[in-house]
């Protein structure tokens, strides 16, 4: 765990994305970066056949949940669950066919993954999410998903170490604690942004 004594921050949570007006931003009609974003994700799990009939999917963070769409997109028979901050927030930009189907959990992602342990995940999604956590709370959340949670594949999408930028905040934390568990099936620079790395990984 890193020493942030000496490290400026800038704001996290809800100072720094306010959902009432962050949301409409990343929901559904994203500008055209963020969809090639979710489409990205998409191909790599096209790629190693992951996604199967009444496969669950959890996304840590989704907000409007489009990167959940495009997932169903390639499998409509998909069980869908999230979290965010604002469920009204994310509702008012989420494609139509994700509200009806999607269980939404309201509040900060720690608390969340802590008091709600689904242990018969799937895949649990993270994309340009556990960057914006603090350091004990996104190691915190690491420790959750590993002792309670153990989904069968983990993908995420965030920035690389050598990119941090504390003040934005974009942070790194140690995803090589999930490959005490987890096999890494694939490991590539997003296409849209070098900063950012996408790992695909599965329980051993």
């Amino acid at each position: 765990m890193k020493n942030q004594s000496n490290v400026e921050f800038g704001k996290f949570g809800k100072e720094r994305f306010p959902p009432e007006t962050y949301q409409e931003g990343v929901g559904i009609n994203a500008r055209k970066l963020l969809q090639d974003n979710s489409k990205e994700l998409t191909k790599v799990l096209i790629e190693h056949d992951v996604i199967k009939d009444d496969f669950k999917v959890f996304e840590m963070g989704a907000g409007p949940a489009r990167n959940l769409y495009y997932i169903w997109e390639i499998n409509n028979s998909c069980r869908f669950f999230c979290n965010d901050y604002s469920k009204e927030a994310s509702f008012a930009h989420m494609a139509p066919v994700i509200k009806e189907r999607i269980n939404f959990f309201e509040g900060d992602s720690e608390e969340i993954i802590k008091n709600n342990p689904m242990n018969d995940v799937d895949l649990f999604l993270v994309s340009d999410h556990f960057m914006h956590l603090q350091y004990d709370k996104a190691n915190n959340i690491i420790t959750e998903i590993l002792n309670n949670w153990l989904p069968k594949y983990i993908m995420l999408r965030e920035v690389k170490k050598k990119c941090e930028a504390p003040m934005h905040p974009r942070l790194y934390h140690n995803y090589s604690r999930f490959l005490e568990s987890y096999d890494l099936l694939h490991e590539s620079t997003s296409k849209q942004d070098d900063r950012y790395f996408i790992w695909l990984l599965k329980r051993k």
